[in-house]
């Protein structure tokens, strides 16, 4: 082999524009192992989520990560050509039929929104610091620190604050109750999850793992293909997700900070509730508003931010996944984006919504509520298919139209069946609304060069401005929803 062609595998930057081994032409002579000629392509294809199964499943050791959380080789020698790094990898395949099959005895729907799920709730941790500190109601938390405690798990992937990158994700498995509250607040940018299955495979024990959609996608095939992970994963708890956000995103955030950067010590990606502010915390422990620190009165939310980055660095691969509520997870949590089921909740307290999709998460909500480490309050069918609607729609629709322009044009898609799946019919309504929020996420088809002015100007003066009139556009919005909401209730009672 080619010292040059060793050169580039292991510092290939594996971004747009870049490349995994370089060009298909240095690797023709079969050279290289098949399988990473296949990852190649995948990569190269824009197929990857940078879940990091790939580099988990690995049994010799063989890829690693680059700073933009891509695989790369980081030992060439090693790798056997075994091919688990591509059978695993779900952002080339993912068998929607199949997998739905295996775990809940039928085909499923791809378009639906909210996947199979037998029961549904908003809840809380009732120790009130957790309650506090999380993103929503700590559920999560609370869940990992339950299965801990009652020594039912020895351990839990979670990502926590990178320590060089404080923006950044890092994934770990967490031994220890500190180790678990370390995790606690969401991480938006992209984190290679599955990257630690390693440490499953090699150390003895009963796991949880806590996961994206495409993450859970990856355990899914992973798990097929190694018994160890099959055995030792006891539970998985999707995360919502409308996509991941790119690197550089939260650079452009990071570098408007100026010399704050620098003393800065952790960043929180939301203070308060429903939806918060992200801040960033010193030494002293004092804290500051990422955004517009020096304003008074109204501060964009963590979600009126993370808004303007999916529309501006989501990845491509996102733009093609149907899957925003994590239906392959036994238990699916997130933000509760619905009125309140109930004039006594008040979702801006900290709540979570959950949707059980198997026996044994349902197990574990049954015995949290009799130790009374959460309170719940179940939601109808009705209720629960209404929460998070907007978005879950959204990603199903916009994912299957990016597919089919992308067919269409001879580029690479994913596949989820063993057939071409056609994207269904869609009414006028569901038309114009996917055609428009296709055209909210145009920029992240164009080059970095376009978009990082646009995120600039939002974290101006002007766009101050207009980041307050949505605001007040999603106040009335979520007032008359909620007003809806509670006439009907008082009319006809809960549904």
């Amino acid at each position: 082999m080619k010292n040059s062609s060793l050169k580039i595998l292991n510092e290939s930057p594996l971004r747009d524009g870049g490349s995994f081994l370089s060009s298909i032409d240095e690797i023709s002579d079969k050279s290289q192992p098949r399988a990473l000629r296949s990852l190649a392509q995948i990569i190269d294809n824009g197929l990857c989520h940078r879940c990091g199964t790939c580099v988990g499943i690995c049994p010799t050791d063989a890829l690693g990560l680059d700073d933009e959380s891509y695989p790369k080789v980081k030992n060439l020698s090693a790798c056997t050509d075994c091919d688990l790094c591509v059978k695993t990898c779900p952002g080339d395949e993912f068998n929607f039929e199949k997998t739905h099959l295996e775990k809940f005895g039928n085909k499923g729907e791809i378009t639906s929104t909210h996947g199979e799920f037998s029961n549904s709730f908003v809840a809380y941790a009732n120790d009130p610091w957790l309650r506090e500190h999380s993103t929503s109601g700590g559920l999560v938390t609370a869940i990992l620190l339950h299965l801990i405690e009652t020594k039912q798990i020895d351990g839990a992937l979670v990502i926590v604050s990178d320590p060089e990158n404080i923006w950044k994700g890092k994934p770990i498995i967490a031994r220890t109750k500190d180790e678990i509250l370390d995790s606690l607040k969401s991480k938006y940018s992209i984190a290679p999850t599955n990257s630690v299955f390693k440490e499953i495979r090699e150390i003895e024990g009963k796991y949880a793992i806590v996961g994206l959609p495409c993450q859970i996608h990856g355990f899914h095939k992973a798990k097929e293909l190694d018994a160890k992970l099959k055995e030792r994963i006891v539970l998985s708890i999707g995360i919502f997700c409308h996509a991941a956000v790119e690197y550089e995103g939260y650079r452009t955030v990071w570098e408007s900070l100026g010399e704050k950067r620098e003393k800065a010590t952790k960043f929180i990606s939301r203070v308060g509730k429903h939806p918060g502010t992200p801040y960033i915390e010193f030494g002293d422990g004092t804290q500051e508003p990422v955004y517009f620190p020096k304003k008074k009165g109204f501060r964009p939310s963590s979600m009126e931010i993370i808004n303007i980055l999916y529309r501006l660095y989501s990845p491509k691969r996102c733009l093609t996944c149907f899957d925003a509520l994590a239906e392959f997870a036994d238990i699916s949590v997130g933000d509760p984006w619905m009125s309140p089921p109930d004039d006594s909740i008040d979702f801006h307290k900290g709540w979570s919504f959950a949707l059980v999709r198997n026996e044994f998460a349902q197990k574990i909500c049954d015995e949290m509520e009799q130790n009374k480490s959460i309170t719940t309050y179940k939601t109808t069918e009705k209720e629960a298919l209404k929460c998070n609607t907007m978005m879950s729609s959204e990603k199903v629709w916009r994912a299957f139209r990016i597919i089919e322009t992308q067919r269409r044009q001879g580029k690479a898609v994913p596949k989820y069946a063993d057939y071409e799946i056609k994207m269904p019919s869609l009414g006028i309504k569901q038309f114009l609304k996917t055609e428009i929020n296709m055209f909210t996420h145009i920029f992240c088809f164009l080059p970095s060069g376009f978009r990082k002015p646009i995120l600039k100007f939002f974290l101006s003066n002007g766009g101050y401005s207009l980041l307050w009139l949505n605001n007040k556009r999603r106040e009335v919005r979520g007032f008359l929803k909620d007003f809806y909401s509670k006439y009907k209730r008082k009319l006809f009672g809960r549904r």
